[in-house]
């Protein structure tokens, strides 16, 4: 996968520079359903100042794309990563997150993985479902029209009969080989379905509370959760995974580190993420190198900012970074 490399001066750069759409208060037409889990290593821990506010740390931020399995419309491809980025860097801010000035201050990789999840294949299931249930009927009105013939079997002619019994019990016995081929393949529909969800689950957070409403009060008049967790990720999903790896272990020794990870999410159909993912982010920032209790699910009404909208006053001058620069040569 092409990961794309922003030099961490030049994302304090264009924070500065990058001018989006106005901020304000937003109306319902750009409240967001978020969904956001975030998770951190047993052994990273934050520390307050004196002042109450998270000492700074520092980063370097890499483009990861999309992650494996998932896909980026044509409305994610049209805005530009510099803009998600600067979005991301206002709000890492808050929460004492800043870009290193230089390779030596950086203390988090942190990874950006967007884009969309691939909704389920209803219509498929569905076809297989409805043909096993084709040939539960089938088969029932078969083995009635068997039982019958049976029944009347002291009155039929010699040429009504076969040496396997009768033409229904024939067509009986078609129709139940029928049903458990209709059944088999439904069964592999299935593992197919729930291998889809569950790679999605995890991917977008989702799999502990899925698990937990998977129990006793699901068939107890406790199932909509469940239900409600299971259609969301069977639909397409725009969202954007935060991962910040350690960058000392995982550059320079090449041992990989993940120091903590925040997903965050939001239903495709009827959304633009152009428009919503910025709500998504300001919603999901307080819990950038924090745990959340499971998932948390909220309608967010914050920013009315649209991604694509974007210009620049200007840019800075090229940034190199120190280890490119040729050494000086000796007198």
């Amino acid at each position: 996968m092409k990961t794309t490399f922003l030099p961490s001066r030049l994302i304090g750069v264009l924070t500065s520079l990058l001018v989006l759409a106005t901020l304000g208060r937003a109306n319902d037409d750009y409240s967001v359903l978020t969904s956001v889990m975030a998770k951190t290593a047993k052994d990273y821990k934050r520390v307050k100042g004196p002042d109450g506010k998270w000492e700074r740390e520092y980063y370097t931020l890499v483009n990861g794309g999309p992650a494996e399995g998932t896909i980026r419309d044509s409305a994610q491809g049209r805005v530009p990563f510099v803009a998600l980025a600067t979005v991301l860097a206002q709000h890492l801010a808050r929460q004492g997150y800043y870009p290193a000035a230089s390779a030596d201050q950086v203390d988090h990789l942190l990874v950006v993985n967007w884009g969309q999840t691939r909704p389920f294949a209803d219509a498929v299931y569905r076809d297989g479902l409805d043909n096993v249930v084709d040939a539960m009927n089938m088969m029932s009105l078969k083995n009635q029209a068997s039982l019958a013939a049976n029944a009347n079997a002291g009155t039929q002619t010699q040429s009504e009969m076969t040496l396997t019994g009768s033409v229904e019990d024939m067509e009986a016995e078609a129709a139940d080989s029928y049903l458990q081929n209709a059944m088999i393949i439904q069964d592999m529909n299935n593992r197919a379905r729930n291998q889809s969800n569950a790679r999605t689950a995890h991917l977008l957070g989702y799999m502990g509370n899925i698990n937990q409403a998977d129990g006793p009060q699901r068939y107890a008049g406790g199932g909509d959760l469940y239900n409600e967790l299971i259609a969301d990720i069977e639909e397409a999903r725009y969202y954007i995974i935060l991962s910040a790896y350690d960058f000392d272990r995982t550059v320079r020794q090449q041992r990989p580190k993940l120091q903590w990870v925040t997903r965050m999410s939001m239903r495709a159909p009827g959304n633009s993420f152009a428009e919503k993912a910025a709500a998504m982010i300001a919603y999901s920032s307080s819990r950038f190198g924090q745990n959340t209790s499971g998932l948390e699910r909220k309608l967010y009404p914050q920013y009315k900012v649209n991604l694509e909208d974007t210009r620049f006053l200007g840019m800075a001058s090229t940034w190199r970074n120190p280890a490119d620069a040729a050494p000086e040569s000796k007198q």
